[in-house]
């Protein structure tokens, strides 16, 4: 079954320092059995993440580039097909971000599980039916 990523589960693996390091290792350990598939904003996101982790002295200046690239060496599959009236309507239902009902949608429509570290995000999955990654 797909699992659809977003930017805190790829940032978790790459930044040690923070919560959900092991939601996200086991999301990475199954990248090789399940399609990882990510809406085309996650690269946004994890590169705006990445440049804040250089600015506040996280990571090294200049590591921003090999974190995206070990993230992109595991193949996630783009998915730009977001439905903009389903993405709005998820994101007023839930009180969520554009750009979370953006994952939220790719999930739904794909029927496929979702690996957030973000509470609201994954509160409103559960109120869609969609599957939560889980740690194995």
């Amino acid at each position: 079954m797909p699992v659809i990523v977003d930017a805190s589960v790829a940032i978790a693996w790459r930044l040690r320092d923070r919560e959900g390091t092991a939601l996200a290792d086991s999301v990475i350990e199954t990248a090789e059995s399940d399609v990882m598939v990510v809406p085309d904003l996650f690269w946004h996101e994890v590169r705006s993440v990445l440049l804040v982790a250089e600015k506040q002295g996280r990571i090294a200046r200049g590591a921003a580039e090999s974190h995206l690239q070990a993230i992109r060496q595991l193949r996630p599959e783009g998915d730009s097909e977001q439905d903009d009236e389903q993405v709005v309507a998820l994101a007023r239902r839930h009180n969520l971000s554009g750009y979370d009902a953006a994952y939220l949608e790719t999930a739904t429509r794909r029927r496929a599980r979702l690996a957030t570290l973000d509470r609201e995000l994954a509160d409103a999955a559960r109120n869609e039916g969609v599957a939560e990654a889980r740690i194995a």
